[in-house]
């Protein structure tokens, strides 16, 4: 069979991989894929026909393990990048409030990373590096120190040659973009490539949902496809953050103004990406315009319904391995069914798919062709346990 038959037959048909994981050659090039599918709550795998990832996992080693807290796409991408938690690499929300100042700024430029990439290191081995994401976001955060980067949303004219005409941000064909694109990366002498997808499609549908199934099944065939034509990968794949329904909103600086306490009340999620998540999401850093209202704020925040948790600023630094000058004077967690952000009343009926919270933190963690099959307790195990 030809090259060109055989792709032809990986875009009609699922792939099969090899029967078995190539065996240990100490002389075999590294070819590395870092994936981070944002959003990939493990029930979407359990309820979708992923033939080429559920033979990966049996094959490779498997655990479901727990994002970074705020479970959140900036904090998590920097601390699979950088193998290190918020507390080291600065990272510790989509948008961050300056009490100085007193504005606020998105947190998704290197210029906010306090610790070097896992391209830093690659470079350090004369590897060469690349990375594709479909989030301008994590190109910019991330991406610096790559010998290639490349956006979905700003795509340059190298990347649509490789991986085809841009695509729509609020389509699953996005993240079949990056993979056609990260597949082209490694065919093309990269060593390294890391992968991160957009989680539009989880935001949107159910994992139950024939949609959010069709769109699982296509990023199955693509993993597949890479398997199959470089035997010699070492794949390792998790998840920034998963997914729930949330019905309840509630929008903490309202609340906290009835009582006559000023904040600045920040949904960690707050990005640019609106259509996804309506800048709703289950954590919540609360900034006192009084220091001297953090007693009776914390009060009554812990008997308020809806919060599920709350930390003072210290505590939390400590609990979550966060940045202590980078948070809020308070940390808030939401029930399963709850997003905090701005509304027009304190509280309101919502209907959307969103994250942040505790119960958005287990995430799948999967290593394939590498003898890693440690226990994977975090994500960001998957670069804190590489062995160069």
């Amino acid at each position: 069979m030809t090259r060109r038959t055989f792709l032809g037959l990986t875009a009609a048909h699922p792939v099969t991989l090899a029967a078995s994981l190539p065996g240990p050659r100490s002389d075999r090039p590294r070819k590395v894929l870092f994936a981070c599918i944002d959003g990939l709550d493990p029930r979407y795998i359990e309820q979708s026909d992923v033939p080429n990832l559920r033979r990966m996992m049996k094959e490779g080693a498997y655990d479901e393990g727990s994002s970074v807290i705020p479970s959140v796409t900036n904090v998590n991408n920097a601390s699979i990048a950088t193998a290190s938690f918020p507390e080291e690499h600065g990272i510790t929300t989509n948008y961050f409030f300056d009490r100085g100042t007193g504005q606020g700024t998105f947190m998704e430029t290197s210029d906010f990373l306090l610790r070097p990439t896992l391209f830093v290191k690659a470079a350090e081995k004369s590897w060469k590096t690349a990375m594709v994401s479909a989030k301008h976001k994590i190109y910019r955060l991330i991406g610096r120190d790559a010998d290639y980067k490349a956006s979905g949303q700003q795509p340059s004219p190298d990347i649509l040659e490789r991986a085809g005409p841009q695509q729509d941000m609020y389509t699953p064909d996005i993240n079949y973009w990056c993979a056609r694109g990260a597949h082209s990366l490694l065919g093309d002498g990269y060593d390294l490539v890391y992968l991160a997808t957009t989680d539009y499609m989880m935001h949107t549908y159910p994992p139950e949902d024939e949609r959010s199934r069709e769109h699982m099944h296509q990023l199955d065939r693509w993993l597949g496809r890479i398997v199959n034509d470089f035997p010699e990968i070492e794949i390792y794949l998790s998840a920034d953050h998963g997914m729930n329904a949330k019905t309840h909103g509630l929008d903490i600086a309202r609340l906290l103004a009835e009582e006559g306490i000023e904040t600045e009340a920040v949904p960690i999620i707050r990005d640019r990406h609106v259509v996804h998540h309506k800048n709703l999401g289950g954590a919540c850093y609360v900034y006192l315009m009084d220091l001297k209202d953090e007693d009776r704020t914390f009060e009554l925040l812990h008997e308020t319904e809806g919060v599920e948790e709350i930390y003072r600023r210290v505590d939390a630094a400590r609990k979550f391995h966060l940045h202590q000058q980078r948070i809020g004077d308070l940390f808030l967690l939401g029930e399963k069914h709850v997003a905090f952000g701005a509304l027009n009343r304190v509280r309101e009926d919502i209907a959307i798919r969103s994250h942040g919270s505790h119960h958005e933190s287990i995430v799948p963690v999967l290593r394939y062709g590498t003898e890693d099959s440690e226990k994977h307790v975090y994500n960001l195990d998957l670069t804190r346990n590489f062995v160069w």
